[in-house]
């Protein structure tokens, strides 16, 4: 699997790769990673660059929170993403404040809003995950123990789905990770295992 040190140039590529590539397929909604900025802030350069060619392919890149050193990143496919927020996380989400209704754009600003006011992180992000709604309340329920496994996220429901889904996401991630080493680019991969906007 790839390195997590990053050189510049290529650290945005790499770091989708590597955090994002479920998302990138087309077998996930959605993921997050964290881009640390070096002096000068080249990647912030890398991050429009990547974001404009993956927009060709259906896929969506949102900066959530962003600081001088930092900028949080999530990135996702719109269709999925509005599929996996269904009736169950329509109720889930409205218990923390998400008005029953509002459009997918509306629910991510409502996260990032909540990511710019919160003591702490706010939990309900894993819906935005693509995570099963028992498992995101199970998580909040018992403060992130009790858990029946742990891969992408932790487990309070079905886990023999969940370890399929994790091997999928783990095989997929390693694709892209060798792909990029390679000198293929993520927009590329994202073209062929994800395909266009419908």
């Amino acid at each position: 699997m790839a390195d997590k040190t990053m050189s510049t140039g290529s650290s945005v590529e790499k770091l989708l790769a590597l955090h994002c590539a479920p998302a990138l397929a087309g077998v996930k909604p959605s993921n997050l990673f964290t881009l640390h900025f070096s002096e000068g802030k080249p990647e912030a350069r890398e991050l429009r660059e990547a974001a404009d060619g993956l927009r060709a392919c259906g896929v969506r890149m949102e900066i959530l929170c962003e600081c001088e050193r930092y900028a949080l990143i999530f990135v996702y496919r719109e269709e999925l993403l509005a599929a996996a927020m269904g009736a169950a996380a329509e109720d889930f989400l409205a218990g923390y404040g998400y008005r029953r209704g509002l459009t997918l754009a509306e629910k991510i600003a409502r996260l990032r809003s909540r990511l710019g006011k919160c003591g702490e992180f706010p939990h309900e992000i894993g819906i935005f995950l693509g995570y099963p709604v028992e498992d995101v309340r199970g998580f909040i329920a018992n403060e992130g123990r009790n858990f029946k496994a742990c891969g992408t996220w932790k487990v309070y429901g079905d886990g023999e789905r969940a370890a399929g889904l994790f091997e999928s996401y783990r095989r997929c991630t390693e694709y892209f990770c060798s792909m990029v080493e390679r000198g293929a680019r993520i927009v590329q991969l994202a073209e062929l295992c994800g395909g266009p906007a419908q």
